[in-house]
């Protein structure tokens, strides 16, 4: 309803402001310079203060002051300080001389934090005995791991219920069931030792 009031008082008003638009605007135009905003009481105070003690103060601000410019001229500093050049010190590490870009040692697996507070466990602990849960239900009941883990029961139900782990076997395949991503944290660590011993080979033959 708001809308509607407004644009009908819109309507109505709109005669009242455009009644003898031009001669108005022509009227604004041709004053010579506009009216300045009206100032509040204490300045307009403290200008005629001002006016009082030194009605000539504008005129002299605004003026060169050619005494005060020629003293600027007139100072000229020269140092007396000796120039000495300090030599840079020399690090007592050198610098490496490889421009390669080093290898990172990087392993495909998530950050293990060294504290695991009671009742919580860790990833890698979580697909331990998810793992250990699907190759024997019976040893490793959620009573079993609520326990080793210091974990409750119901949370534990809970992990054994909502995550699964998928195994491919092979036909014929007897023995327990081995974590796949364990294996892949072993393969990354074997290919990082790896490179480690032949960059260290290949330096040594560097060096000779």
């Amino acid at each position: 309803m708001g809308k509607v009031y407004s644009r009908v008082y819109s309507m109505l008003t709109r005669p009242v402001r455009l009644f003898n638009i031009e001669n108005r605007a022509r009227k604004v135009i041709s004053q010579e310079k506009p009216k300045p905003a009206p100032q509040y009481a204490a300045t307009e105070k403290q200008k005629r203060l001002m006016d009082e003690v030194n009605p000539h103060f504008m005129e002299g601000h605004y003026k060169k002051n050619v005494q005060l410019d020629q003293r600027l001229k007139d100072v000229f500093v020269t140092s007396m300080d000796p120039q000495e050049v300090n030599e840079p010190t020399k690090e007592s590490k050198s610098l490496p001389q490889s421009r390669k870009n080093p290898e990172i040692d990087f392993l495909y697996e998530p950050y293990e934090t060294t504290v695991i507070p009671v009742g919580k466990c860790s990833l890698k602990q979580a697909l331990t005995f998810l793992m250990q849960h699907k190759s024997d239900p019976v040893t490793y009941s959620s009573e079993t791991i609520a326990s080793e883990y210091k974990m409750d029961k119901e949370v534990v139900d809970d992990i054994l219920k909502h995550f699964k782990l998928y195994v491919t076997l092979s036909q014929g395949s007897v023995g327990p069931v081995e974590d796949p991503i364990q294996e892949l944290y072993d393969e990354s660590a074997k290919e990082v030792k790896r490179r480690k011993v032949k960059k260290e080979q290949e330096d040594r033959e560097t060096n000779k």
